[in-house]
């Protein structure tokens, strides 16, 4: 049901339209999810229908309107589709138990992918559905793929309906929408030759497809009753950059765009530099972590050359992260100490024990292996926490902020993870 739950003031429905109301219709089409909102909204509206006490009825305007200023109480306007797979690299089948319900959840829903620009497998779509997307060109559309194989893609994914991926995809590539695509490697499975043969089949969807990343498997200790997968080592990590670096050359010489982009993790597991900033073109793989390092420390330098707000005081403080971005942050803290003398500030690393020393990425940090690996230390004047480790205020174990501020006896403040939000956390409470 699209039940409405807000009429901006602004709206010509105001008043015509009430909170609770279900929409039914827009331009006497029926309307079963935001896709179709969206789509016959954007061709401007001018008429609605609804469902009001039981009873059909019809708003007709004067003139048509592109923006109807409503807000509905479930943002799909339908339900959520879950994921049919039992992918061997799920990580939430490697959660813990006891955590908030919502952590279990596994979306694979098609719409999300242009609402959100969530990865999607493609397994759970109806010919229906199919057809909805070519007829109405959504763009860009975010495909997990993994493989092109069709018999180990089903083996990987655990569902027959994941072998139809190249059908899929060239129905998607003749239409003309854009595809944006990920790999999750896995050793012994989709990587070498299979890897070979993955990129050698995405690229022939060029320029429909205009952008890949091939991200490494990510694994807890929470791993019992699953398939037996483990981590690539640093000299397979720089086997798979070779590798895809290999590919994306040839790639730039034929299509002028390097095509395919390992992540950030993959290098660092390497011990190697990231590409520099203008290797990543667009940057349309930063949500998969592809170019987000390169990115921070260009934000950063920019930053820096227009920054020469004071700080009001000497300030000392602590900042924590993940162990796969320790360098990055605490070069950061250099260059802004270069800067800003009064600023002292201290970064801890925090070692993954809840999940795992394999997950090193810092939104995956917890309450615990905070307080855990700080307690006794002297954090100064506040405790600097991105904000990518809390959801509503708490840490994915449940703690809250006030509970860690109890247990470490400091402050925290939270920061935003690009250079201006922890720049910022910085100034405000240098000026506290």
């Amino acid at each position: 049901m699209a039940l409405i739950r807000y009429v901006d003031r602004h709206s010509p429905f105001r008043k015509k339209l009430l909170p609770g109301d279900d929409l039914l219709a827009v331009n006497g089409v029926p309307v079963r999810d935001f896709l179709d909102y969206m789509y016959q909204t954007a061709l401007g509206v001018t008429d609605v229908t609804i469902l009001r006490e039981g009873k059909e009825m019809s708003v007709v305007l004067s003139e048509a309107t592109e923006d109807p200023g409503l807000d509905f109480e479930n943002y799909l306007m339908d339900r959520q589709r879950s994921c049919k797979n039992k992918c061997i690299f799920c990580f939430i089948d490697q959660l813990p138990p006891a955590m908030r319900e919502t952590m279990y959840y596994k979306d694979d829903d098609f719409r999300l992918s242009l609402l959100y620009g969530n990865y999607v497998t493609l397994t759970n779509m109806t010919d229906e559905d199919m057809d909805r997307v070519v007829d109405m060109k959504v763009s860009p559309f975010n495909v997990s793929v993994h493989t092109t194989n069709p018999d180990l893609r089903v083996k990987m994914m655990k569902n027959p309906a994941a072998g139809k991926i190249m059908d899929q995809l060239t129905r998607l590539r003749d239409a003309d929408i854009n595809l944006r695509a990920q790999i999750v490697l896995c050793p012994g499975w989709n990587d070498g030759e299979e890897l070979d043969r993955t990129l050698k089949d995405l690229k022939s969807f060029y320029p429909q497809l205009s952008s890949l990343s091939v991200v490494p498997v990510g694994l807890t200790r929470y791993r019992e009753g699953l398939e037996p997968l483990r981590v690539f080592t640093a000299e397979e990590c720089k086997a798979v950059i070779e590798q895809v670096e290999a590919f994306a050359q040839t790639c730039l010489e034929e299509f002028g765009t390097r095509l395919v982009w390992c992540s950030d993790e993959m290098y660092i597991k390497a011990g190697l530099p990231v590409p520099s900033f203008d290797d990543y073109e667009e940057f349309e793989q930063m949500e998969n972590g592809v170019g987000m390092i390169a990115s921070f420390q260009r934000e950063l330098e920019d930053l820096i050359s227009f920054m020469d707000e004071p700080f009001t005081r000497p300030i000392r403080v602590s900042s924590v992260t993940g162990m796969i971005t320790q360098d990055l942050i605490r070069n950061a803290v250099t260059r802004l100490q270069e800067k800003f003398t009064d600023l002292q500030c201290d970064v801890y690393a925090i070692r993954n024990d809840f999940f795992g020393p394999d997950v090193t990425v810092t939104g995956l940090i917890t309450g615990q292996d905070i307080i855990s690996q700080l307690k006794g230390k002297k954090l100064g004047d506040y405790l600097i926490v991105p904000e990518v480790m809390l959801r509503d205020g708490m840490f994915l174990d449940n703690r809250s902020v006030r509970d860690v501020e109890r247990a470490l006896d400091v402050k925290i403040r939270t920061a935003g993870c690009d250079p201006e939000g922890f720049a910022e956390a910085l100034m405000r409470s240098a000026r506290r």
